[in-house]
């Protein structure tokens, strides 16, 4: 840290506050990292100084309530249901549990010393705490509002942001050796730790859950960390002295406060700076807690103006100040209600998510149809009876989620978002066509994992331009991969009919499938990979106009290929082979 903050950050007391220096630290990750919802009408802003919580009405732009809450209140998360905000209370060492029907306070909870960052699980079930002063996070069960575990990490910790499948925490902080602790939920045990820049404080994690951001204090830049490597692969120049960090719903922008009274914003297609914002009053009377949420749907960024006791809101389309909220004095974290939506139970009926909307369903049922056509849609752990149909916005199909009917996803514009489903069963067709937005489907080694897919049906990948990676699924009928301008991964899927990979222009890589009928494998125009598949019945590698390589298939009845314009191969096995392949 340098040398105008505190050795060790146990003398961040408010007796330090009310004298000149002072620095407060993080921050507030949002409580469904990356699960969307439909916007919220109520923000959460701690106030640190005279110890409440000012709730703000988005609609209205007016504080509409202000509860009292623990000594020195630093940050704030919402569960995804938004009935209760978890209000962390530096002076005291506790988490205050509000009841957001009421507005009033119905738990406090000790933790560790000098609680400071606090984020929450995707179902809700768990709030991660870190310590500052005692370098451990606390994990509260939100069921009996009780600790459940205290993690060990690094010097400091600071931020914490979960990941969308909520099966990581990414805690910042470790000021000694400028690490990340990576806590895996599963087990409350760190499972890696990340060297990134220097004095690591802000984090948030992109909504596909493939990038996390953070904000390097003493350097002055932003890290970017892959998380299924857990590997930084960016490092971007920002603000001096730069905090908080926040991520739009659709994961295009990235908005990181910094204590030179500037929000800088962040094109995460490039991973470089597309704005500077003057935002007075960020610091005091040198340091600020910079904290910044953004709004559900994606247009405001409400950032915490310490100095000026007031909130200030910027759109996300003009990076232009909209308006200033006065609050109360020293106002540090800003939190929404991350998701609007079905939690629990059944709902009757259809059920339609639109442009601007962001929606969640969460352990429930819906006894109709589910329509997206713009907007951002999360499903976990839920079943719908009928058909889903998504022809707009992006989405996550997460694990435990039953389609009785169809999944179909089509026309989908072209843009920067990966989509995903994983482990979903669909009961009918799964159909993925002329969209221009990528696709992760079933399992993979990324972090968050993305485990398999259960199609009864046919599964058809076809006129997509952009990537699609199909992995370790299981497909009843037939998966037919046609006409598709960006490349193609098909790998270790189980397929009980025909797998058919034809007339792509992108590159495709067929590798280790057990497919129950033929693979055929004709017409592309682009290079064919088609190594170590297991074949029921016949290989037919026939009429490409790229080079195509059969490598180690083992074919129960003929492997025959023709009219193929380049074309190597070896290790095969088939009862028959034929043409081109004859030696193979």
């Amino acid at each position: 840290m340098t040398a105008k903050s505190a050795t060790r950050l146990s003398s961040w007391r408010l007796g330090v506050l009310k004298s000149t220096f002072w620095m407060a630290g993080v921050l507030v990750a949002v409580a469904l990292s990356g699960v969307h919802a439909v916007a919220a009408p109520f923000a959460y802003v701690t106030n640190l100084e005279n110890g409440t919580v000012s709730v703000i009405d988005a609609a209205t732009q007016t504080v509409v309530a202000t509860i009292p809450v623990g000594n020195g209140p630093i940050g704030v998360a919402v569960t995804p249901d938004g009935t209760h905000a978890y209000v962390v209370n530096l002076e005291d060492g506790t988490v205050s549990v509000v009841a957001t029907a009421t507005n009033s306070v119905v738990a406090t909870i000790t933790v560790g010393i000098e609680p400071t960052g606090v984020a929450i699980t995707p179902d809700g079930t768990h709030v991660y705490v870190t310590n500052v002063a005692e370098d451990t996070v606390s994990v509260i069960a939100t069921a009996s509002n009780t600790v459940a575990a205290t993690v060990p990490v690094g010097i400091e910790p600071f931020g914490v942001a979960i990941t969308p499948n909520g099966a990581f925490a990414y805690v910042t902080g470790n000021v000694s050796d400028n690490t990340v602790s990576v806590i895996a939920t599963a087990s409350n045990t760190v499972v890696a730790t990340i060297t990134v820049g220097n004095g690591p404080l802000g984090v948030a994690v992109t909504p596909n859950g493939t990038n996390a951001y953070i904000a390097n204090f003493d350097d002055n830049t932003v890290s970017v960390l892959a998380t299924a490597s857990n590997t930084v692969t960016a490092t971007i120049p920002v603000g001096i002295e730069p905090l908080g960090v926040a991520i739009t719903p659709d994961g295009t922008k990235v908005y990181v406060t910094s204590l030179d009274n500037n929000v800088t914003v962040i094109a995460t297609a490039t991973n470089t700076v597309s704005a500077t914002i003057p935002v007075a009053n960020l610091s005091f009377p040198l340091f600020s807690p910079g904290d910044i949420a953004i709004t559900p749907d994606g247009t405001s960024v409400y950032v915490a103006k310490t100095a000026g006791n007031a909130v200030g809101v910027i759109s996300t389309a003009t990076n232009a100040i909209t308006a200033t909220i006065p609050v109360e004095d020293f106002p540090t974290g800003v939190a929404f209600a991350p998701c609007t939506g079905v939690f629990g139970g059944t709902f009757t009926g259809n059920l339609t998510v639109t442009t601007g909307q962001n929606f969640c369903i969460v352990n429930a049922v819906v006894t109709g149809n589910l329509t997206q056509t713009g907007g951002n849609l999360e499903v976990l752990n839920s079943t719908i009876d009928g058909n889903v149909q998504i022809t707009g916005g992006t989405f996550m199909i997460n694990p435990g989620t039953t389609i009785d009917g169809n999944l179909q996803i089509q026309n989908l514009p072209a843009g920067t978002a990966q989509n995903q489903i994983c482990g979903t069963t669909v009961k009918g067709v799964l159909q993925f066509q002329n969209n221009g937005t990528a696709l992760v489907m079933g399992s993979s080694s990324s972090s968050p994992p993305c485990p398999a897919d259960t199609t009864d049906g046919v599964v058809q990948v076809q006129q997509n331009s952009a990537p699609i990676s199909v992995v370790g699924d299981t497909v009843g009928g037939i998966l037919q991969v046609q006409q598709n301008s960006g490349a193609t991964t098909i790998t270790g899927n189980k397929v009980g009919g025909d797998l058919q990979l034809q007339e792509n222009s992108g590159a495709s890589t067929l590798t280790s499938n057990v497919i129950g009928g033929d693979l055929q494998v004709q017409n592309n125009t682009a290079t064919t990979n088609v190594t170590s598949n297991t074949v029921t019945g016949n290989l037919q590698d026939q009429n490409n106009t790229a080079a195509t390589q059969v490598f180690t298939n083992s074919i129960g009845n003929t492997l025959q290929c023709e009219n193929n314009v380049s074309i190597t191969g070896g290790g095969n096995t088939a009862r028959l082979k034929q043409g081109q392949c004859v030696s193979f």
